[in-house]
């Protein structure tokens, strides 16, 4: 019998709306910032920004990582870069699946607020809730298959089910077996409001 693994890494990234002169380096500002902060284990803060499609400005904890990031994001309609926050666990994860997603999602909307609400936050970026990916780092440990989607999936759409609430998402899997195993959720309505999702996770 197939269980699903002690999973450690799980990446969550919610889409962005940003005009095309957004000022991403003030990102290097609030995070010169933050990774002074006793209690979070920071290792390192990261600039890829001359990296095409790929993870740009990271803040790097032993824990976590957190940051904006261009590389393509899962569904059918992703055919290039998608603009996007991206938190990804690392380690630290405790409980079955449901409780590890919840915790990583609780994890990232709290961030992602936080890093919004900073003064510095380039101006006329727009973190749209209701657009979201959900990837399992860790392609050994769980190929994108039928298989492990059987396992998985279930899980997924009922955690996806508490953030949105009676809005409800469509939910689709990454349907390239070369890629990790994830899936793009998007809202029914305007998306939702961080508070009242993190609630909901609670």
């Amino acid at each position: 019998m197939t269980t699903v693994p002690d999973l450690q890494k799980i990446n969550v990234k919610f889409g962005i709306d940003a005009p095309a002169d957004a000022d991403w380096d003030a990102l290097l500002n609030i995070f010169s910032r933050w990774r002074l902060e006793e209690g979070e284990e920071i290792l390192d803060l990261a600039d890829y920004s001359h990296v095409p499609e790929a993870p740009s400005i990271i803040l790097v904890s032993k824990r976590w990582q957190l940051g904006v990031d261009f590389s393509r994001g899962t569904g059918e309609d992703r055919a290039g870069g998608w603009a996007g926050l991206l938190y990804a666990s690392r380690k630290g994860l405790e409980g079955d699946l449901g409780a590890r997603l919840r915790s990583v999602l609780v994890s990232a909307l709290e961030k992602f607020q936080r890093l919004a609400g900073e003064k510095e936050f380039p101006r006329g970026v727009t973190i749209l809730y209701g657009e979201l990916d959900i990837a399992f780092n860790d392609r050994l440990l769980v190929p994108n298959n039928d298989e492990m989607d059987a396992l998985v999936r279930p899980t997924v759409e009922e955690v996806l089910a508490a953030l949105y609430g009676d809005e409800g998402c469509s939910v689709e899997r990454e349907d390239d077996p070369g890629r990790r195993l994830a899936y793009c959720a998007r809202a029914a309505g305007p998306g939702l409001e961080p508070a009242a999702a993190l609630s909901r996770l609670g």
